[in-house]
């Protein structure tokens, strides 16, 4: 009887407790009253069993004005008994709850052919009774047939498809009643089967009531895979196979096949007889990993086997990143569709786009995975992309280069030279492919070039036409032309000569001292200047510089000299007039300004440095304007005099000079030369001059050496030579470039030194 069942007893015996006691009459059976007008029937001749509980009391029947006893019947009243009747039912109930027979088993139990199954099987049993063998039956609904499924006390008793292939795993004596089946067979599918504990008798506990049920297939489950959720580049994954069955003494083997990582395996048990076998495998992800079906194998003891399979999703930064564009040569002017290709998880969000000609590097106004691009440029355009997702950015892509080809383009240099009766006539064009260059004479039909030159560099191309006994108006006409079209060009005809109009430009044109200035060579000519000399000059004398270019770069001071340039070509040279550079810088007062007194006459003369030139102001001198007279001069271009004269007074005080520009200021308080006569002052200017002479002098011998051996782009080329007597330089050029002829003597005393090499013609 269940504890449930038993519960209910007491349940329905108590509310007799608060039942009516008044007429009609109640009467006890079982804890159920029943009402029947004027009659009434106690019946209790069944015995207590597991399933229901009864009263025993005997049999009363009453009826209106008699009364009938049977055998040794008692009629009791409710009235007056109802109190002891509550009190045996109450007492009955707790007995029956402690100690009744139970039975836990499952309903159902699944297993696979040629695998075991292990019944979980338990039971409880009064405490005064002590339990010592346990027999498992096949349930069969035809009376008095009970087939054996186990039993140690008669094996032979047991069924064929069970025989040898059960036993017994727990012991009754701790209440468990476990069975093994072993070999589990098909014919084993959909039978019931119970176990009975030393053939208790029925009527005490229904051990058949309480039976499971087998299934057995040849068919093995799918193993259950889940994997982590976070499936990340460089994160740990795992995946996880499991799979249920009853056998624990041979439970299922797992496998994840070739797939690498750490494998860890568990056996544990779940409920109603079932056991779970769990196998994982953990490994660093990989973005190669990404979509990878990771599969687990399982094989149970019968031979059965399953597979289950997860793919796995693993996000990572774009990679493999390239431009795609259709065609690589297309003509100047097309549009052209790039797309970016990547590979990443999730797909790229956004893009960055570059692009690399003639060395520079110019991003591109698009953000998205294709790029529309329509000023493409002449020659290779190389393009590259960077693709963006959460997870980061991807390196650039690899370069796509699209070569714009595009027609010829005559180029200014192309001409015609005459000379002594010849005409030279040179066509140079840029084209992409090649051009063909063909000639026109004096309106005559289209003729080839003899041997066109090529520049691979540059996609030039260049044909000559020579012709000999010709005139200087001649009418040459170069005509190129390729696959994307034609460029013609009536060519000038210049007569050869030196270079001229050669000059000195200036950049900037209004450096302070210290700054870089760069001074550039300027002509014309024909043929084409070819090449330059640059020189620094010192009075009559010219110091041939080591640049050879038409620019010259330095840093500036304010003594840095005067410069010329030639021009060169293959007719001749021609110089520049020589050319100051001009360097501004604040006013310097020179140490020569001083103040002197003589025969009651005050002089004081204030000589300043400075370029522009600086305004001089006088301040103080105690005497009237109307008495002072203020002489300004320039001795040279650059240092400014003023002479300030005017009479004596007493407490003259200091004089101070104060000098200005628009870069800076200077003053000077002037010392008092008392008794100073123009023999004197004479001297001392002479003095002055003979120091400042001599320091611009030493100024200039220190620029040259620097330029001579430091500095690159002004280093003087040197020749070793070796003469006896006099050297002498001269240069003979055509009348119209002036200042070409030069003589520099050179002294015994100088034999074996390094001579400067100007680049002229050397006599003895």
């Amino acid at each position: 009887m269940s504890s449930w069942a038993a519960l209910k007893v007491c349940h329905d015996t108590l509310g007799l407790l608060f039942s009516p006691l008044t007429s009609p009459r109640r009467w006890v059976r079982c804890g159920r009253w029943q009402h029947r007008d004027q009659s009434w029937a106690l019946r209790s001749r069944r015995r207590l069993t597991s399933r229901s509980l009864q009263c025993h009391f005997l049999e009363q029947r009453s009826s209106v004005g008699d009364t009938d006893y049977r055998g040794a019947s008692v009629m009791i009243t409710l009235r007056k008994h109802v109190f002891l009747c509550y009190t045996l039912q109450v007492v009955w109930c707790v007995l029956v709850v402690a100690e009744e027979w139970t039975v836990t088993i499952p309903n159902q139990i699944s297993g696979l052919k040629g695998s075991c199954i292990l019944i979980p099987c338990s039971f409880t049993h009064p405490s005064t009774y002590i339990p010592t063998n346990v027999t498992w039956y096949q349930y069969s609904k035809l009376p008095g047939k009970y087939p054996v499924v186990f039993s140690r006390t008669k094996p032979a008793d047991i069924i064929e498809h069970y025989s040898g292939r059960t036993e017994l795993v727990g012991r009754a004596s701790d209440g468990d009643c476990s069975l093994m089946i072993n070999g589990m067979l098909l014919e084993h599918n959909g039978e019931d089967i119970y176990p009975w504990v030393d053939e208790v008798s029925k009527s005490v506990f229904a051990f058949f009531q309480w039976r499971v049920t087998l299934e057995v297939t040849d068919t093995a489950p799918r193993p259950q895979l889940s994997v982590s959720e976070e499936q990340r580049e460089g994160g740990n994954i795992t995946v996880s196979c499991a799979v249920l069955h009853t056998c624990p003494s041979s439970p299922p083997s797992l496998s994840f096949g070739d797939q690498r990582g750490v494998v860890q395996g568990y056996h544990t048990e779940e409920i109603q007889g079932r056991w779970r076998v769990l196998s994982t495998i953990s490994f660093v992800a990989r973005a190669e990993d990404h979509e990878t079906v990771v599969a687990c194998n399982v094989t149970h003891p019968g031979g059965q086997t399953a597979a289950g399979e997860v793919v796995l999703d693993v996000s990572y930064a774009p990679r493999s990143v390239n431009v795609s564009g259709g065609s690589t040569v297309v003509q100047v002017g097309t549009n052209l569709s790039l797309s970016c290709v990547s590979d990443a998880n999730p797909p790229a969000s956004s893009y960055l786009w570059h692009l690399l000609r003639d060395g520079l590097v110019t991003p591109l106004n698009h953000s998205t995975e294709t790029a529309a691009v329509t000023d493409l440029h002449p020659d290779e355009n190389a393009f590259h992309c960077t693709a963006i997702n959460p997870l980061g950015r991807s390196k650039p892509s690899s370069s796509f280069v699209v070569t714009a080809e595009y027609k010829p383009s005559i180029l200014a240099n192309s001409s015609c030279s005459y000379h002594a009766g010849q005409v030279i006539c040179r066509c140079q064009a840029r084209a992409r492919p090649r051009a063909k260059v063909l000639w026109i004479v004096d309106g005559g039909p289209l003729f080839p070039g003899s041997d066109p030159t090529t520049s691979p560099q540059n996609h030039t191309v260049m044909d000559i036409w020579a012709a000999e006994g010709t005139y200087e108006n001649v009418s040459v006409t170069c005509l190129v032309n390729n696959t994307h079209g034609h460029d013609k060009l009536l060519l000038s005809v210049f007569v050869k000569a030196p270079p001229t109009n050669v000059s000195i430009s200036q950049l900037p044109a209004r450096p302070l001292e210290g700054e870089k200035v760069t001074l550039s060579c300027l002509g014309h000519g024909h043929l084409p200047i070819s090449s330059y000399r640059w020189y620094r000059v010192f009075g009559e004398q010219s110091v041939l510089l080591r640049e050879d270019s038409g620019s010259l770069s330095l840093s500036v001071t304010r003594d840095v000299g005067q410069f010329r340039c030639s021009a060169l070509n293959e007719m001749g040279e021609c110089s520049s007039d020589t050319t100051a550079v001009n360097v501004e810088y604040a006013p310097a007062i020179l140490p020569l300004s001083f103040c002197s007194v003589n025969d009651g006459e005050v002089r004081c003369e204030c000589v300043v440095d400075s370029h522009p030139v600086a305004q001089i102001i006088w301040t103080p001198w105690s005497i009237q304007d109307n008495q002072t007279h203020n002489i300004t001069d320039l001795l040279n271009w650059r240092i400014l005099r003023s002479i300030l004269i005017g009479p004596k007074v007493d407490d003259m005080g200091d004089v101070l000079c104060n000098s200005t520009n628009e870069h800076g200021s200077a003053f000077l308080k002037l010392p008092f030369i008392a008794g100073e006569t123009s023999v004197q002052r004479s001297l001392f200017y002479g003095g002055v001059g003979g120091t400042l002479l001599l320091v611009l002098s030493f100024a200039s011998f220190l620029f040259w050496r620097f330029y001579s051996t430091k500095r690159r782009d002004c280093r003087v080329a040197l020749e070793e030579v070796e003469l006896k007597g006099a050297l002498q330089v001269i240069h003979n050029d055509p009348t119209d470039c002036p200042g070409n002829t030069l003589t520099l003597m050179v002294s015994d005393e100088d034999f074996h030194s390094n001579v400067y090499d100007t680049g002229y013609r050397v006599r003895v």
